[in-house]
């Protein structure tokens, strides 16, 4: 099947870090609460692990303008060193969602690599549309390898025009992106027929009523 594909690379952006020499709950929780930066670590290419600290309010800027997906240039304050690298890890706050800790994975531009891209679809399949049916997604990304300077920020895909019973396999997008190392046969999207649709919903109602029936005390 055709399959219209766009490819969007990944944008290069800079951030300024400070060697962190606070470790353990107590201080790193300070850095938040009266300092304003949060904390990270710098790991790869068989160098230490540096730990560091940076503005909180000029992370979160940067990972809402899209450096979720970026290449950084990590400048240590200070001493004039630089290097790049991509985001690894972020880890976040349970109730208020803000970001608590960031991991950076060093790359060398010129270097490949294998990763994970999000993939995403655009439009309403006409099956959906006009015939009624249901669009079921299977997978939200797919893993490429290249050099860390070419690796796209995301892939986006047209589905405006699958039918009822269309679907489309990882092996569509390689005629565009022969760079993408998933298995092929793996399923991305689905139009479902409205008939199967309905099955499902009947056989998923009936499942939940037998349990309930089952879960109720019998009359004495």
């Amino acid at each position: 099947m055709a399959v219209a594909v766009k490819i969007y690379q990944r944008e290069t952006k800079e951030l300024t870090l400070t060697s962190r020499p606070e470790r353990g709950k107590g201080p790193v929780g300070r850095l938040r609460r009266e300092q304003e930066m949060l904390p990270g670590v710098v790991y790869g290419h068989k160098q230490e692990p540096q730990p560091f600290k940076i503005a909180a309010r000029s992370l979160e800027r940067a990972l809402v303008a899209g450096g979720r997906n970026a290449i950084f240039v990590l400048n240590e304050d200070g001493t004039g060193k630089s290097e790049r690298a991509v985001v690894r890890e972020i880890q976040y706050h349970k109730v208020s969602g803000a970001v608590m800790h960031i991991d950076f994975l060093r790359i060398n531009a010129d270097e490949e690599y294998t990763t994970s891209v999000p993939l995403l679809t655009t439009g309403i399949p006409i099956g959906v549309s006009i015939g009624g049916g249901a669009l079921q997604h299977s997978l939200n990304a797919v893993d490429m390898h290249c050099v860390a300077s070419q690796m796209p920020s995301r892939i986006e895909i047209d589905i405006t025009t699958l039918q009822i019973g269309d679907s489309i396999h990882v092996s569509d997008l390689l005629a565009s992106e022969s760079r993408i190392v998933t298995e092929g046969d793996i399923t991305i999207v689905s139009v479902l027929s409205p008939r199967l649709t309905v099955d499902e919903e009947v056989s998923a109602g009936t499942a939940v009523a037998e349990e309930a029936e089952a879960a109720t005390p019998a009359a004495e």
